[in-house]
């Protein structure tokens, strides 16, 4: 198997060289990236790598070069030999991936960066940790960790999400919800809501002020997993479709329609109007925050 090298000098050492101002907590740095009040980025001496949570990126020291002194690769390596006469000491062989990515860490969502990115979207933090997660994935071609929100699917994978736009999936899966806000492919309730993605089901939540739903629900995370979420739907009597104010909604809406075959299916679309969706909606309307506090249920 084909290997990399990488230079792995210390990063205390690393840190000090590029001049970072250190932070009152231990091992807490100010970001070169940015300006900022608050130390941000971390450093873990024992693992020799850092985090930033304030942008939700991380790496080896050679990517913190990078990303300090705005340079290639290269560059970075040029300036860590410098560091040490006898730089070759600190090469390590890492073993080329088999795969693109890889889920290192699933905590419950605790960094700035995302609870800003909720907070944004008008979704209460405590809302978001009952159903979601903050993950942190490898990016093996880049060499870089990145940090999105997490909503778990009923196959194990994840639909992704971050403040930068980025929208991914760890494996393609609907995710079904019953009125004890529970993940359960077992239907509770006649009546099944279907959202396209997790921030408009958390939009919906918000709406209600409720924690639990006030119906069945299933997140198809894309609208290419309809039929997957076909004997789910089906098992009801009615269906309120919140889906986007686009023609993927209006084809998945007919979609839905037609497994129902004469069930009563419902487009609510016209709730949020001009707008693409319903956390669209939620973001523009007043009297709703991301600092309100819900109920257990309706």
């Amino acid at each position: 198997m084909f290997t990399q090298r990488e230079l792995n000098i210390p990063i205390d050492k690393v840190a000090e060289a590029l001049g970072l101002r250190a932070g009152r907590a231990k091992d807490m740095f100010f970001s070169p990236m940015r300006d900022e009040s608050v130390a941000s980025l971390h450093i873990d001496r024992t693992k020799n790598v850092w985090h930033d949570f304030g942008s939700g990126m991380g790496g080896t020291v050679a990517q913190l070069v990078m990303l300090a002194r705005r340079c290639d690769k290269k560059s970075a390596y040029d300036f860590l030999r410098l560091l040490d006469p006898d730089a070759s000491k600190h090469i390590i062989e890492i073993p080329k991936p088999e795969k693109t990515t890889e889920i290192k860490t699933v905590r419950p969502i605790q960094c700035y960066y995302l609870t800003k990115y909720l907070h944004d979207r008008k979704i209460p933090l405590e809302l978001a940790r009952q159903y979601c997660k903050e993950v942190i994935i490898h990016s093996y071609s880049k060499d870089m960790n990145y940090t999105h929100v997490g909503f778990q699917n009923n196959g194990g994978g994840f639909a992704l999400s971050s403040p930068t736009g980025y929208k991914s999936t760890t494996k393609a899966d609907i995710t079904t919800i019953n009125t004890m806000g529970e993940c359960s492919m077992e239907p509770s309730s006649k009546s099944v809501a279907i959202f396209e993605g997790f921030f408009d089901f958390l939009s919906w939540q918000v709406m209600q002020s409720s924690k639990a739903p006030s119906c069945d629900v299933v997140v198809l995370n894309s609208v290419n997993n309809l039929e997957k979420a076909r004997s789910y739907i089906t098992a009801h009597d009615k269906a309120n479709c919140f889906l986007d104010n686009d023609a993927a909604g209006e084809k998945c809406y007919q979609g839905v329609r037609d497994m129902m075959k004469g069930k009563e299916v419902l487009d609510m679309s016209d709730l949020y109007g001009p707008h693409k969706d319903l956390n669209e909606f939620l973001q523009a309307s007043r009297g709703y925050s991301s600092q309100m506090k819900l109920t257990p249920s309706l």
